[in-house]
């Protein structure tokens, strides 16, 4: 996967992007089956 992803052949998708304290916002947007790719929680 590693050499994929330095190859440029593999990119991940970030759909949406939380702070820590939006947690829970974050756990019901995938919950509700929204998330197209990642959920990223920032710290």
């Amino acid at each position: 996967m590693r050499e994929l992803m330095e190859a440029g052949k593999v990119t991940p998708v970030i759909d949406r992007r939380y702070t820590l304290s939006e947690v829970p916002q974050a756990m019901r947007y995938m919950e509700e089956g929204h998330a197209r790719g990642k959920v990223v929680i920032t710290v």
